[in-house]
Formats: C-alpha cells, sequence, structure tokens
C-alpha cells in the first residue's frame, strides 16, 4: 500500500515539474490557446465519441479470439464487458491492475481456465498492441528524423514491420536456444516463449488482422481529433504521431500522462508548422474523448459486472506464486477463489 502510495506521490510530482519545466521553456499564449478551442469542429469531435467504444469493442472480440485459439469459449457479451471495464480501472489506478480484472473475468466464467492460460490471453493481447506500436513508432522515428531519406510513408511501414517480424522471430530462436542451453525449466521464460510462439503462428493470422482493424478504426479517430482543431496531417503520420505518444506514455514517470504526452506532442507537432497552443489542445481532446470518455463507458461495465479489485489482486497473487521458485500452487488451489 505504501509503495503504491509514493510512487503515485512520484508521478504527480513528476507530471508537475515536467509542465512546469515544458512551460517556462515555449511561448505559451492563453488568448491563442482559447482562440483554439473557440474555432472547434464540434461534428469532428462528436464522431471520435462511437469511435473510442469501438476501438475498444474490436480489441475485446480479439481477446476473445486469442482464448478461442487456446480452446476456450468465451461469450463476446462477457469479453467486451470485462476488457470494457478492465480499460476504466486502468485508467483510474496505478499500475495495470486494469488488466488484472480480464484475467480474473476470464477465470470466473469459462469453464476449465487455469490462471496460466488465463494471464497469458492477456500478455498476448498487450504484446500485439506493443508490435502495432512499436512498428508505427519506429516508422515515425525513421520518418522525422529523416534516418532514409526520399522514402514514402507506406514503403517506411513495409520496411519496418518486415525489420520487426524478424527480430521477433530470431528473438524466439534466440531465447530457446538459450533455454535448452542452461537446460532452465525457468516459468517466466516457457511463458515468454509460449506468448512468442503464439504470435508467430500462422494460425493466428486473424488476432494480426483484427489488431490492424482496431488500429485502423483508432489512427481514425485521432484524424478526426487533428480535423476538429483544422489539422490536416495524413492519416499514416497521425498514425505515426499517436505511436510515438503511446510509447512515451509507456513510462512510469507521470500520472495519466500528464506533461509527457504535452511534450511529445508540441515536439512532433512542430514538424508542421503548429503551435504549442494547438498541440496542447489537441492533448486534452485526446485525454478528454479516449481516456474520459472511454474511462466512463468502462465505469459502467465495471460496476454492472460487480468485480470487487479486491478479489482481483487475490486471484492475481495466487497465479504469480507460480512464477515463484520457492513453491508451486496447484491449478485446483488456483480455483479455490471466492468468486462472486
Amino acid at each position: 500500500m505504501k509503495s503504491n502510495y509514493w510512487r503515485t506521490l512520484f508521478k504527480i510530482l513528476s507530471s508537475v515539474l515536467i509542465l512546469w519545466l515544458l512551460f517556462s521553456n515555449i511561448s505559451f499564449d492563453i488568448a491563442d490557446f482559447w482562440s483554439a478551442w473557440q474555432r472547434l469542429h464540434g461534428w469532428y469531435l462528436l464522431l471520435v465519441l462511437p469511435v473510442v467504444v469501438v476501438v475498444l469493442a474490436v480489441k475485446a472480440y480479439r481477446w476473445k479470439m486469442l482464448l478461442h485459439a487456446a480452446g476456450y469459449q468465451y461469450s463476446s457479451r462477457r469479453a467486451i464487458r470485462a476488457y470494457l471495464a478492465a480499460y476504466s480501472v486502468g485508467v483510474v489506478t496505478p499500475g495495470r491492475l486494469g488488466e488484472l480484472i480480464k484475467v480474473y473475468d476470464a477465470r470466473q466464467n469459462i469453464r476449465g481456465i487455469d490462471g496460466m492460460a488465463a494471464l497469458r490471453s492477456v500478455v498476448l493481447d498487450r504484446l500485439f498492441d506493443m508490435f502495432f506500436l512499436s512498428w508505427f513508432g519506429l516508422a515515425g522515428v525513421i520518418f522525422y528524423f529523416k534516418l532514409v531519406p526520399a522514402v514514402s510513408s507506406l514503403l517506411l511501414l513495409i520496411f519496418t514491420f518486415l525489420i520487426l517480424i524478424i527480430a521477433l522471430y530470431f528473438g524466439f530462436i534466440i531465447l530457446k536456444l538459450i533455454t535448452k542451453k542452461i537446460k532452465s525449466n525457468s516459468k517466466v521464460l516457457g511463458f515468454l516463449l509460449r506468448c512468442m510462439e503464439q504470435m508467430l503462428s500462422f494460425k493466428n493470422w486473424n488476432i494480426w488482422l483484427f489488431t490492424a482493424l482496431a488500429y485502423a478504426i483508432f489512427f481514425g479517430g485521432i484524424e478526426l481529433l487533428f480535423y476538429s482543431l483544422s489539422i490536416q496531417i495524413s492519416f499514416l503520420e497521425s498514425g505515426f504521431i499517436i505511436s510515438l505518444i503511446g510509447l512515451i506514455l509507456l513510462l512510469p514517470i507521470s500520472i495519466a500522462g500528464f506533461g509527457t504526452r504535452e511534450a511529445g506532442l508540441i515536439y512532433l507537432l512542430a514538424f508542421y508548422g503548429i503551435s504549442a497552443e494547438t498541440a496542447i489542445s489537441f492533448s486534452l481532446l485526446q485525454f478528454l474523448t479516449f481516456f474520459v470518455w472511454g474511462g466512463l463507458i468502462g465505469l459502467y461495465f465495471w460496476y454492472s459486472a460487480g468485480i470487487p479489485l479486491a478479489l482481483v489482486k487475490e486471484d492475481f497473487r495466487k497465479i504469480r506464486r507460480r512464477f515463484s521458485s520457492k513453491g508451486e500452487v496447484k491449478e485446483t488451489d488456483l480455483n479455490k477463489t471466492n468468486y462472486k
């Protein structure tokens, strides 16, 4: 409890410090800031609201497909409910507690599933997201820093996709060889190998397809947010920008991304001659739509599901003990969580 308190306090202070340093080093005009909001095209903004829900629903269905590929039946309705509830909790709580709600709900509602299989489905779900963020983020770095001159955005995406797929494949081979060489029985290494193997399997082509669909819709929503502020940026370049921001937000140094998101957007949008005032306006719009609006929708599903966080934590502690060398929990014990 104390560690979470200090971690949260650190993030709050860090966000304040980053914002202070940011505003101390830019020319920020409050009149220009309000002017950007007065020119806001409300219809584009309204169109973003259903996009947020659709993106989360597509990702929820992808998670359901991951469970189905592992041989478990899980209804689309339950998957969407758990996914949106997890998203809401993830927005308002420190760490990755929201992800554990998906593990809990899967174990509660899927007959015969064990803790490791439920956890693997959630980790895989995040790994597919990480691959796409890294893919567009890497392409964005090359694009904005002109590391490969005179290359179109589309060719750049093809090039970086091949790089990351090859890196994933060789990473899997190397990790497998190391595991065999040292004759390791590490549950963590085995878990990672299983996840990487499933990502590389041709049987999971539909997972890749649904991930691409989710991110195409997501980037479309970001494009609409840009339009609402009269910002003209191509679809693929919108993907580059928001993926780089997504990677920046993974750094555990701010609360809800405040400070790091604004700094990143001011820097990236400056490539298009967009002012700091407009960049900060876009940052606030993204926060209000994808975080606050998405979080409120998820909050409804969380309360309707009646998932107590105390039981979620207890359930995960039992699963986590399987990674410990000091002892192993039997699957029969793992299934004894007092579900509601």
